[in-house]
């Protein structure tokens, strides 16, 4: 198996030592055919800088490096351009202050690497200065490429004053590419957001956003056809962790991780998550845990919904297009982060409307749990306390005392919070459970279904099916429930483990459960 390269986003080093790398070559040979200036939004940890450094190493004709890839009899290798990469992950970016000072570090190191020496104090001159005289230098025209474009601002969004000033500062700075635009190749930027035309980008000559474009919508994160032909050792690795087959390894690793869209119609795994679990051989939220801003947060319970969360909503393509730091909508943000995606793009009466929803099992149960923790405030004492009660009402069968856990956990919730689905219903039991320290897992693939919750306690498993309506009585519901088990086969994998079967009802008002022996 080749090695997963966790924590590398260098294109060589991947290359050079052999570690395994989805080859993206076409779609980076399909971009740099039919443009020159563009732009890139996706989320934190998603492949950008790998694919940064792998434009670095194209436009440097390091040929050795892309042998066996699809560009590597398609690219004219005798080109070799100068390559200015600008990386805000490294530039301090606290103040403007520091940050005005870092770019101008970052001008004088570039300088002195290409063995030029720059004379203008105003940093957006300097720029230019540098990109004339490199471009003069060796007689090529210049590709730049900046990763991250944005970090100067997100990082302090929760803090206007300092995001404003670092936005006016980058303002200034890109303001010269546009006059110099004949002595650049290729200018190539990525974000997590897009700002409006007005802030940021009025310097650039009017970048082509990939952001949403059907034909690099896979650019960054791993394909399932991907996923099978380069990690199919891996799966089986895991398998064997799990005690599973390789179709099923493979629902789980989709029900997980799989999901990101940016066109509606072709999907992405996240490949942070992707390869931590192989490495790992074990299902957790490992995107989710690297930097969960807290500013998302503040935001979500700001607004006092969870709607966005638990139900899929409608867009147009305003709202995910543009960030606005003055006035920060809830759904541009969690688009632009990564914690909603695409699922449908649809034309209604000549408008393009967007569905969107969280992408995959992490990002929601991960999100809501994080959201249920801010605004429940239960202490490590309520939740040993509910924990025990929930062991032994459910190894006890007893119905009352399991609505009493949830009721005083669900009861905690604002008004504005509570759903009107059973998806939200669901997603609130799995976070309970995730709270109680309780092994569970969601949306159980079986041979004819999926099955809503199955947990274990002590070595029991618990068969659950959900059901929720504002209509029908909950005894109605409870019936339903266990009728769907009993047709849908869930218990065939459990069936020698005798199991508990639990349905549970929910309406406006009420919660009701029924614990069964046998169906």
């Amino acid at each position: 198996m080749q090695k997963l390269p966790i924590g590398i986003q260098t294109f060589s080093k991947i290359r050079e030592k052999n570690y395994l790398y989805v080859d993206k070559t076409e779609d980076i040979f399909n971009l740099i055919e039919n443009g020159e200036i563009y732009f890139l939004s996706r989320p934190r940890r998603f492949g950008k800088s790998l694919l940064v450094s792998t434009l670095e190493e194209l436009f440097s004709a390091n040929k050795a490096l892309f042998e066996g890839l699809y560009i590597y009899d398609k690219w004219d290798w005798d080109e070799k351009y100068p390559v200015i990469i600008l990386d805000f992950g490294e530039i301090r970016h606290n103040n403007p202050e520091n940050l005005e000072k870092s770019l101008h570090h970052f001008l004088d190191d570039t300088a002195e690497d290409f063995g030029i020496r720059l004379n203008n104090e105003d940093i957006s001159r300097k720029l230019g200065e540098l990109i004339k005289k490199v471009s003069k230098k060796f007689n090529k025209r210049v590709v730049f490429l900046i990763d991250e474009y944005d970090k100067p601002i997100i990082d302090n969004v929760n803090n206007f004053k300092i995001a404003d000033d670092n936005r006016e500062t980058l303002s200034a700075f890109y303001q010269v590419l546009k006059s110099n635009d004949k002595f650049l190749h290729f200018l190539f930027l990525t974000g997590v957001s897009k700002f409006s035309s007005t802030s940021i980008f009025s310097g650039l000559n009017s970048p082509k956003d990939l952001t949403l474009h059907k034909d690099y919508s896979t650019i960054c994160g791993y394909t399932h056809r991907e996923l099978e032909e380069h990690f199919k050792e891996h799966i089986d690795n895991l398998g064997k962790e799990e005690s599973l087959n390789y179709e099923e390894t493979l629902a789980k690793i989709e029900h997980w991780y799989d999901g990101y869209s940016w066109d509606g119609e072709n999907k992405v795994y996240n490949p942070f998550s992707t390869l931590l679990l192989f490495d790992e051989r074990e299902f957790s939220n490992y995107w989710f845990s690297s930097g969960t801003p807290a500013f998302l947060i503040e935001v979500l319970k700001k607004e006092n919904t969870l709607k966005p969360i638990v139900e899929p909503i409608i867009a147009t393509k305003n709202d995910l297009d543009t960030f606005e730091i003055e006035n920060i909508h809830p759904t541009t943000l969690l688009f632009q982060t990564g914690y909603l995606t695409i699922k449908e793009k649809n034309k209604k009466y000549g408008a393009i409307e967007y569905i969107l929803d969280t992408p995959n099992y992490e990002v929601r149960e991960s999100l809501i749990n994080e959201l249920i923790m801010t605004y429940t405030n239960l202490s490590d004492d309520h939740l040993k306390e509910l924990k025990k009660k929930t062991y032994t009402s459910i190894l006890n069968k007893d119905s009352k005392g399991f609505i009493d856990v949830l009721e005083s956990i669900y009861h905690r919730l604002s008004y504005p919070l509570k759903g009107d689905d059973e998806k939200y219903y669901h997603g609130i039991l799995l976070v309970v459970l995730y709270l109680l320290g309780i092994e569970s897992q969601g949306e159980v693939t079986t041979y004819s279904g999926r099955a809503d919750i199955i947990f274990k306690i002590k070595d029991k498993t618990i068969i659950t099916e959900i059901k929720y309506s504002s209509a029908k009585s909950t005894k109605t519901l409870i019936k339903e429930a266990f009728k769907q088990v009993k047709e849908k086969k869930y218990y065939t994998r459990h069936k020698d483990e005798n199991p508990i079967y639990l349905a549970l009802a929910f309406s406006k008002n009420d919660i009701d459960c029924e614990f069964r022996e046998k169906l």
